[in-house]
């Protein structure tokens, strides 16, 4: 075996390994976050017992005297375990990418995770993408395996967090005439917006049938390879 090819294998199992330990890490976390979870939920629950008792007393019964301040702690724990569950949820997702043996990536879910994971990058530049809601259940497919339609809607998001600043990017997940497509909304249709400089290689797709960014006076757009006619009605 050449160089080549052996470095490339070096990289598959790096890139098993780096999965497999960020998978585990993951659901360990989960785990901490639900212990979490669940020890606010008793202190809320021994909370509303103890006020229900007070009044039962008709106020004889001193109720605790940080109830309130106590209830908005346990309600900012709640908020804060359910941001650090999508968070790794999102990473567990993300581990698992590339054990996927599949040929084909289904965009929407795509593009959801991916935004699910570069919130912080983004806000350091108080930038916001949102994905426009569509039918969640007609998953849209492109023939592109997951790592790299991730790898290329990355790169097109990291183009516009580099141009811009202080603005909505609103992200469509559709269909054009020729293929499935991301559409990146510019803020205010593209009037004023500085020219975004577009990676050269999305996603390391080598050669034809990869995805491809384009710009247009109102937004960035990548396109997908389709998948096949016959392989799409199976």
């Amino acid at each position: 075996m050449n160089a080549s090819g052996e470095n490339k294998k070096q990289a598959g199992r790096e890139a098993a390994f780096m999965g497999a330990v960020t998978a585990s890490i993951t659901h360990e976390v989960q785990n901490v976050l639900a212990i979490i979870q669940q020890s606010a939920g008793l202190m809320g629950d021994l909370l509303h017992l103890s006020r229900k008792e007070s009044l039962k007393s008709l106020g004889f019964r001193k109720g605790f005297q940080y109830h309130d301040k106590f209830s908005t702690l346990i309600a900012a724990m709640n908020e804060q375990v359910e941001r650090g569950s999508n968070l790794s949820d999102g990473l567990n997702r993300l581990a698992h990418v590339p054990d996927s043996p599949a040929a084909t990536s289904d965009l929407k879910n795509a593009t959801g995770l991916l935004f699910s994971l570069i919130g912080r990058i983004a806000r350091k530049r108080r930038i916001e993408f949102v994905l426009e809601p569509g039918d969640e259940r007609q998953p849209l497919q492109a023939q592109c395996p997951p790592m790299q339609a991730l790898m290329a809607l990355y790169g097109v998001a990291q183009a516009l967090i580099e141009a811009l600043s202080g603005c909505v990017v609103r992200v469509v997940v559709g269909t054009a005439e020729n293929g499935p497509v991301v559409d990146f909304l510019l803020p205010e249709g593209g009037a004023g917006s500085p020219p975004v400089v577009l990676p050269e290689s999305l996603g390391g797709g080598e050669g034809a049938g990869g995805p491809v960014a384009t710009t247009q006076a109102d937004r960035i757009r990548l396109v997908f390879p389709p998948c096949p006619a016959d392989a799409a009605g199976d």
